[in-house]
């Protein structure tokens, strides 16, 4: 039975030798040709496959739906594509993907000529994929939880060790325990994130800045919210945050009584800015913390830059869009 009597025999032998499994249909959606791929595929003759035959070896869980699909693109003379197990001569259903575009014959709707691809390893290996991506972030998410309980126990050793401490060691040891609580209110919202493995650095100023805020400083933390956000990595956001609690402390020390928060994106690059009104920042801290900043920004994977501005220190972290 030939493809339809607008193709030449040319045409056809070139259909029967192909690689994808190719059909036609007339215009209620029973099919009258197959080329050699798809009987191959099936273990059956032409005869046994014409119309409706075909059907006998779909999946009776994938049956009615497709069949729907079809009986929908006929009435529409529309193209379609719907996926189906079908069964295989060795008795093993795979997948299938099949495609049907409508064509026309003397001037009116004639019927469909479609095409088959077997998508079962593509489908096992998505769902591998997939699978293994949850199992990534239930990995993460157990990682982040663990270390929020030992900052935990930390910050309860520093608040023991504080009560015993001189006036100069208190002063020391609330320094360090600004870092920790950063690190602590870092992980604590990537725990409750709905995927850490994406975030986003708005959402985390929005999480961190009113509880820094809250902790007396002594620098108000204002952040300008713009059109524009960026996303991260989870441990990006770690280091970002880690870098942004430094500069805080750095503006706090030299004595700014405001740190302003902004996004920049220009020039191909997408930057956090932050900048202090005080003057020049404390000698005391300056080599430690431009380290640290320099060295969480190389981790969050920004290009830093520290200047001590005319009104104020400012420190910008600079990522590369895309």
């Amino acid at each position: 039975m030939s493809i339809s009597p607008l193709l030449n025999k040319d045409v056809e032998a070139f259909a029967d030798h192909s690689p994808v499994m190719m059909w036609s249909a007339d215009a209620s959606g029973a099919r009258h040709w197959f080329n050699r791929t798809w009987l191959a595929f099936r273990g059956r003759s032409l005869s046994q496959e014409a119309g409706f035959g075909w059907t006998e070896g779909v999946h009776h869980d994938d049956l009615a739906p497709t069949l729907e699909i079809l009986r929908r693109a006929a009435a529409e003379r529309a193209p379609y594509q719907v996926e189906y197990r079908l069964l295989r001569h060795d008795g093993v259903f795979r997948w299938i993907l099949s495609r049907g575009n409508p064509y026309e014959a003397e001037g009116g709707f004639a019927g469909f000529f479609g095409s088959c691809f077997d998508i079962t390893d593509h489908r096992t290996n998505e769902a591998k994929l997939g699978d293994a991506l949850v199992e990534r972030e239930a990995l993460l998410r157990e990682v982040h939880h663990r270390v929020k309980n030992n900052l935990q126990t930390l910050m309860a050793l520093m608040r023991f060790m504080r009560r015993s401490a001189s006036a100069d060691g208190r002063a020391v040891l609330d320094v360090l325990n600004l870092r920790i609580v950063t690190m602590a209110l870092v992980q604590k919202h990537l725990h409750a994130a709905d995927t850490i493995t994406e975030v986003s650095a708005l959402g985390m100023l929005d999480a961190i800045i009113p509880e820094l805020n809250d902790m007396g400083l002594g620098i108000r933390l204002d952040v300008e919210r713009g059109p524009q956000d960026m996303i991260l990595s989870g441990q990006a956001s770690a280091y970002l945050g880690l870098a942004i609690s430094e500069a805080i402390l750095l503006f706090s020390q030299g004595g700014s009584d405001v740190c302003h928060i902004s996004l920049e994106d220009k020039g191909g690059m997408q930057a956090i800015v932050m900048s202090g009104d005080g003057g020049a920042l404390d000698d005391s801290q300056v080599q430690l913390g431009q380290r640290l900043v320099r060295q969480y920004a190389r981790g969050a994977g920004a290009v830093v830059d520290i200047a001590p501005a005319l009104t104020g220190p400012c420190v910008r972290l600079s990522f590369p869009v895309g």
